[in-house]
């Protein structure tokens, strides 16, 4: 048998080229973007295929998945991680669980966890630490349930503000939805200018901005004020 070898100049160009071609790739300026484009439309295709297992019609959801300890109505405790989905029917929102008994094209494989079945849900962030692999609770990401989603304290102090979800609050132009506050201790109430304003009636500089109907300036004042006074 014949081995027919290429020259190595040849070798050399097919190598220079190859280095020039990954180079150029690393240097084009919009390929950060791209990527990102790339894992996004990846995100969501597996997202619509697992829509598509589970015979979901009419949910949305977000591409984000999040690693959760979900603490379920028996006290047991489980490891999820999901996006937190939303039927558009029902408007209840949900989190899927999987059981790796069953094969991928399994629909048994899928199941739907409602904020009903839960006693809290605990977004989690993973890290490794000499090799080994460990879980710690994300700060103010602990959902409780209520009728139809979990409440995030996405924004804490003496008024907290819950949100459906568990990206953290962060400024006026936050895509984040405040849905309800709650002041200390006290019960959850819905988000609406009559709740917030009795909320605040007693600190006249945070009364200022909610007069100016800039509310969470006002929450944010009423916090600082609220801190300072714990500290005397």
């Amino acid at each position: 048998m014949k081995y027919h070898t290429k020259p190595l100049s040849v070798l050399f160009i097919s190598a220079l080229l190859t280095f020039s071609a990954q180079l150029s790739y690393a240097q084009y300026p919009g390929m950060g973007a791209f990527r990102a484009q790339q894992t996004m439309q990846l995100a969501t295709q597996q997202m619509q295929m697992q829509m598509r297992m589970m015979n979901m019609r009419g949910v949305t959801g977000t591409v984000e998945e999040y690693d959760f300890e979900v603490t379920l109505r028996d006290s047991t405790k489980q490891e999820i991680t999901s996006a937190i989905y939303t039927d558009s029917v029902t408007h209840k929102r949900f989190i899927v669980m999987q059981d790796k008994k069953f094969k991928r094209s399994d629909t048994n494989r899928y199941k739907k966890i409602y904020p009903s079945q839960t006693l809290s849900i605990d977004q989690q962030t993973v890290y490794y630490e000499n090799g080994i692999r460990g879980k710690t609770s994300v700060k103010h990401s602990f959902g409780k349930p209520a009728d139809s989603c979990w409440m995030f304290n996405v924004k804490p102090g003496a008024i907290n503000s819950y949100s459906y979800s568990s990206k953290p609050w962060s400024g006026p132009n936050s895509p984040v939805m405040i849905l309800g506050i709650q002041l200390k201790d006290g019960p959850i109430v819905q988000f609406s200018h009559e709740n917030l304003q009795q909320m605040l009636q007693n600190d006249a500089e945070a009364m200022k901005y909610f007069d100016e109907k800039n509310y969470f300036k006002a929450i944010d004042k009423y916090n600082k004020d609220a801190e300072k006074a714990d500290k005397k």
